[in-house]
């Protein structure tokens, strides 16, 4: 069943759908559970004969990414041929990593959004406008690079699917067979298996990024919210934040037990970002090699064959956008982590003289110190300086590989 077992609803799919509709930040989980499900590895479904189908889908990518690669191995020495092929190697090998994710880590993700679901508080309880604003720029902006990185994905993906049968009359990626696939039939065969395979591993890199980008993104949220409440627990501000997050228990609430449950938020927040971190980061680490890599043969094809040149240049700004957008949420996410103490102390505790008060007021602001950031398996945090070494490893890759080809001609 999805989420809790100890949830009794008939269809708890539907409820998260319907409840996380009411916020404005939370629905935007409604796109990655809507491309998810429609490519059968959305994680709170507990049905066989889906999870049988996304196996499937996943082993034949994997037969599709050995003789695909084969190709580039075999064409080694051959710069070019095989920098135009290394970047669809780069697509199939990021989709079947972020496959095997979801696939094997389902019981970790539905807990994620289990607790996003029902633990986290709602965006109305930020009472002042201006700060709602911003909040709803942190999920606006990363959505909007999302949906950029999408179309220039997709406008890619239409010329490497489409341009092989209408004028060359080859396959879709280029693959080193024990056979001859120019036969007749075999090549229909091959051809529409590698455009459906093609498609759904854009797909399912795109639902994963979609999902993986708006729970940063909401966590970003949960830690502005968290330093509102935080700023305000002595105020008469704060009344009103207890009211629409707790409901009835509101008018009894103390402000020790209001500080009580931030410190709960607090550490719901900092259990979320680890368990992102120990369930992604290999994902964040092959995204940097991938855009890496990906980025300096499509520089590089750019410019020794002006026929690919379209293709390429959306292929590179696809990589980029995808670069930016998993750097953006992850320095979002580790700027707000930082602020929550300064917002702690800002409470006005000179004027409260409860000594358990101050005593857990100084345990939230060093547990608030702590920074929070996810990172690739350690080596790189998701932060603009990540993004800005990137794209310097990206040149110089580049410089290496245009000399190498420069020497041979």
């Amino acid at each position: 069943m999805f989420f809790n077992k100890d949830n009794h609803s008939q269809n708890p799919s539907q409820e998260f759908s319907d409840d996380i509709h009411k916020d404005e930040i939370k629905k935007c989980l409604l796109p990655a559970k809507f491309m998810l499900e429609s490519l059968c590895i959305w994680p709170g479904s507990d049905s066989i004969i889906l999870q049988t189908i996304a196996w499937i889908l996943f082993w034949n990518l994997v037969v599709l990414q050995i003789f695909h690669a084969g190709y580039v191995l075999v064409n080694i020495r051959d710069i070019g041929k095989a920098a135009s092929a290394w970047i669809t190697v780069t697509t199939i090998f990021q989709a079947l990593l972020k496959l095997h994710i979801i696939l094997t880590r389902k019981k970790v993700l539905n807990q994620i959004l289990t607790k996003v679901w029902k633990n986290f508080w709602p965006l109305c309880a930020v009472t002042k406008d201006n700060v709602k604003l911003r909040l709803r720029r942190y999920t606006m902006v990363p959505i909007m690079l999302l949906a950029s990185s999408l179309i220039c994905a997709h406008l890619c993906n239409i010329i490497v699917t489409g341009q092989p049968f209408i004028i060359q009359h080859g396959l879709i990626l280029k693959s080193s067979f024990p056979f001859d696939w120019n036969k007749m039939y075999i090549y229909e065969v091959l051809y529409v298996w590698q455009y459906s395979l093609e498609w759904y591993a854009i797909l399912a890199i795109e639902a994963f990024d979609i999902l993986f980008v708006v729970l940063v993104a909401i966590c970003s949220v949960q830690f502005v919210i968290l330093q509102e409440a935080s700023r305000s627990i002595l105020s008469r501000d704060s009344k009103m934040q207890r009211k629409i997050i707790f409901d009835d228990r509101a008018w009894k609430m103390t402000d020790n037990e209001m500080l009580w449950e931030c410190f709960k938020l607090h550490q719901l927040l900092i259990d979320i970002c680890d368990a992102m971190e120990a369930t992604l980061n290999r994902a964040i680490l092959i995204q940097f090699a991938v855009c890496t890599s990906a980025n300096c043969c499509a520089f590089l094809i750019m410019k020794v064959d002006y026929q690919q040149f379209i293709k390429m240049l959306f292929a590179a700004v696809a990589y980029l956008f995808q670069l930016f957008y998993y750097c953006y949420v992850g320095q979002q996410l580790s700027d707000e982590s930082e602020k929550l103490a300064d917002a702690i102390y800002e409470c006005d505790w000179y004027l409260e003289y409860n000594r358990d008060f101050r005593k857990g007021m100084v345990l939230m602001i060093q547990r608030g110190q702590r920074k929070i950031c996810l990172t690739a398996v350690g080596l790189f945090e998701l932060d603009f300086s990540s993004f800005v070494k990137i794209l310097r490893l990206s040149f110089s890759f580049y410089t290496l590989l245009d000399s190498l080809v420069m020497e041979k001609e």
